[in-house]
């Protein structure tokens, strides 16, 4: 069910993390806040080439960009493969909690979410507004009690470019990987223990740090780090130099192979550099896959017209010059 109306609250401009984004960033968190799809839930449609139609002069390139800016900083996660966008906050600040049957849209809402991602995430956020306002008329509703019991993930466990496979019922300590503001409190402990398995036996940051391998140039390689992650700066390379690849597709590939290869080319000195190789191997892949099948597509379409033109190379031949289709 879609809203007709959306809650802006005039102490946005109070916080200190918003003021801190561009302009343009700015433009594109309100954009979604008051998109006519976006659902009780905070979810909308990420569809960068209709976004950018809302405003003259604006790329879909750009739609992209700033999406994985406000990504970076925790206002909105997006799911490339579900073509799916939550704002982080929508339940906090929309005051739909506090409304009876607003809850039971919301619930609906959630119902609709296609992104397994962005249904831990909201989970987590609705758990840590229970811990905060127990009271809220929303908690009261048995069907909103029943949802905070499905699998719940801190929204820093994701990144654009991986995402973790685990599922824990605990929830061991850790450090926060952001400086909270005002309406950013520590959020509830995260499934991800702090020490973090490392294929081949190693396990903990510390040993990590320690298993360094001298390339032939003298520098010391390394594993890949486990906290690798794609930033604003990396997803707008990618978006230049492997246009038609799913970065965050190809990033998990990435990072699933070197966490599991063996002997010494799992060190490097330039993880990045090794990110956009990959992604570039990625992208050659493709271009070489388009041009067969670009070739394919116009040899039947010549066949076609020979076929009907009644052409014939060698007429003793009736075969000659033509390919016999399987």
């Amino acid at each position: 069910m879609a809203r007709d109306r959306a809650n802006i609250n005039t102490n946005i401009w109070t916080d200190d993390h918003w003021r801190t984004l561009t302009r343009d960033q700015q433009w594109l968190y309100e954009l979604i806040l008051t998109h006519p799809e976006l659902s009780y839930a905070g979810v909308a449609d990420w569809r960068p080439g209709r976004l950018a139609q809302f405003s003259a002069g604006t790329s879909r390139r750009d739609i992209e960009r700033l999406g994985a800016e406000l990504q970076s900083e925790r206002f909105i996660f997006i799911d490339e493969d579900t073509e799916e966008v939550l704002i982080r906050s929508f339940s906090r600040h929309d005051g739909l909690l506090k409304q009876p049957k607003l809850t039971v849209s919301m619930v609906n809402a959630y119902g609709a979410i296609a992104s397994n991602e962005i249904r831990q995430i909201f989970i987590y956020e609705l758990r840590r507004l229970h811990r905060e306002y127990p009271e809220m008329k929303a908690f009261e509703n048995q069907k909103v009690l029943d949802l905070m019991k499905l699998p719940a993930r801190n929204m820093d466990e994701f990144t654009q470019g991986f995402t973790p496979e685990l599922t824990l019922d605990v929830t061991p300590a850790v450090t926060p990987t952001f400086t909270p503001n005002a309406d950013q409190e520590l959020a509830l402990p995260t499934s991800t223990a702090t020490s973090t398995d490392i294929p081949n036996g190693i396990s903990g940051v510390n040993s990590l740090r320690e298993k360094t391998e001298p390339d032939p140039n003298g520098e010391v390689g390394k594993r890949l780090p486990p906290n690798f992650t794609v930033d604003a700066q990396m997803h707008a390379w990618a978006l230049e130099h492997a246009p038609n690849i799913n970065t965050q597709a190809s990033t998990q590939k990435f990072k699933a192979h070197y966490r599991s290869v063996a002997g010494p080319n799992q060190f490097k000195t330039d993880w990045t550099a090794a990110w956009q190789a990959w992604l570039l191997g990625d992208q050659q892949r493709h271009n070489q896959t388009s041009s067969r099948t670009g070739h394919r597509q116009t040899d039947r379409m010549l066949n076609g017209y020979e076929a009907m033109s009644g052409y014939n190379p060698n007429p003793q031949n009736p075969f000659q010059g033509r390919e016999l289709e399987q």
